[in-house]
This record gives structure tokens, C-alpha cells and sequence, in this order.
């Protein structure tokens, strides 16, 4: 009986072994076809924009000022979450697109753009697809006023026990406009895809009138331009 327990253990164990590569191995493209497509996409990366302003001065928080040099341009941290319009079939060339664009540009001058969008995908090749959007944009400029703000109990954020309840005064300028894109994104993997992609943006209205202290002018940040980066992004 101990001999026959142990042939079959062992055939079990030879079973097993065969068959692990089959289970690790990608699938087929005749099994990619039968999966149903990707109905989300979350992309992160990074984006080189135009950011223009010139010169001024900023107050700090110990009522002194300081000067802020004149900027051209400025990377951003992008994001975006898209979601497929044709959902349950076998196309997924129509998307909804959310971008997110936080630029690098310091703690003085702070801008966080949103991108919503619609895009139309055409497919290259197996594994390469070129997407074409217009987007609208709405961008938020803040710059520091040197006044220090306290949440008050109520107020949401308040922690009463070893919680720090003051904050930074900012000035605040929003900025609206529209642009398009064009994209080439490569599938890496059933889940995996990069993503680069170039385009313009316009602005109809700009942040302009900001003027962090009394004595400095009034100045605009101007966001227009062609911006190109590249993402790496997730198919869920």
C-alpha cells in the first residue's frame, strides 16, 4: 500500500510540473480575443508645458518678501483616469478621458490643471494604437499671500489633539480654456501599456489680476502653449 501512495504522489508531482508553465504562460492571442476589453485606464508620467509669468515678489510667513524669477516653462506630474464609452463589446476605440496635470513650478506658484475630454482610438498594429482628443481645461493659479489662517472647531479639518490646525493664505486665479492631443499608446502587456503624446493647449481667459502684496503689480500667468510627455498606464 506505502509503495502505491507514493507512485501516485509522485505522478501527482510530475502532473503538477507539467502543467505550471501552461498556467504561467501569457495568453494566446486566440484567448486575448475571447477576454472583453478594457473598460478603465489609469495613467500616471510626466509632461513638459509652457508656464510663462515674469518676475515679482511674494510675501513669506515672516512678513518679508522675496522675489520669484520669471519662468518660460515648467514639467508637470500628469495623471488621468479614462473610461471606455463602448462598454460590453468588442470595440474600444471611444474614450472619456480625465487628465490631471500638477506643475513642478516651486512652492510659490502653484497651478493644478484639470483635462476632460473625449478620444477616438485607431488601431496601428496589433499592439500600437493612435488616439486622437479635444479636451477642455480649467486650471487653478495660487500664489501666497503671507497670511496664516487657523481651522476653527466645527470647521472641517479641525483635530483637537495633536493636530496642526493653521494654515497658508493663497491667492487664487482660475484660467479655462480647450486644446487637443494626439497619442501614441504601445500595449505592453494584457494590463501594461506606455503612452506618449503631444498637443496644444489654448486658454480663453487667463489668470491675470494676481497681486500678492500691495506694492508689487498685478501680473498673469499664462499656461498656452504645446505640451509633449509620456505615461505609463494600468487596463483594468
Amino acid at each position: 500500500m506505502s509503495v502505491t501512495r507514493a507512485v501516485s504522489t509522485f505522478g501527482l508531482l510530475v502532473s503538477a510540473c507539467l502543467c505550471s508553465p501552461a498556467l504561467g504562460a501569457a495568453p494566446s492571442p486566440e484567448q486575448e480575443a475571447t477576454l472583453p476589453p478594457p473598460q478603465l485606464a489609469v495613467e500616471v508620467g510626466g509632461t513638459l508645458s509652457p508656464m510663462r509669468h515674469p518676475a515679482t515678489e511674494v510675501p513669506t510667513l515672516r512678513s518679508r518678501v522675496k522675489t520669484v524669477n520669471a519662468r518660460s516653462g515648467a514639467a508637470r506630474l500628469s495623471g488621468g483616469l479614462h473610461f471606455n464609452l463602448v462598454r460590453g463589446s468588442e470595440r474600444s476605440d471611444w474614450w472619456w478621458t480625465n487628465g490631471i496635470d500638477w506643475y513642478l513650478a516651486g512652492g510659490d506658484v502653484q497651478v493644478l490643471a484639470l483635462r476632460p475630454g473625449l478620444e477616438k482610438r485607431f488601431s496601428l498594429t496589433r499592439n500600437v494604437t493612435l488616439g486622437v482628443s479635444a479636451f477642455g481645461s480649467a486650471a487653478e493659479v495660487s500664489l501666497p499671500t503671507g497670511q496664516i489662517g487657523q481651522v476653527q472647531p466645527g470647521e472641517p479639518g479641525y483635530t483637537p489633539i495633536g493636530g496642526n490646525n493653521f494654515y497658508e493664505g493663497r491667492i487664487r486665479k482660475w484660467a479655462f480654456g480647450a486644446g487637443g492631443l494626439a497619442a501614441l499608446q504601445v500595449k505592453l502587456s494584457r494590463y501594461v501599456h506606455a503612452r506618449v503624446h503631444g498637443g496644444y493647449t489654448h486658454y480663453f481667459e487667463q489668470a491675470d489680476g494676481l497681486q500678492p502684496t500691495p506694492d508689487a503689480a498685478a501680473f498673469t500667468v499664462s499656461l498656452d502653449g504645446p505640451f509633449a510627455g509620456a505615461l505609463l498606464g494600468l487596463n483594468l
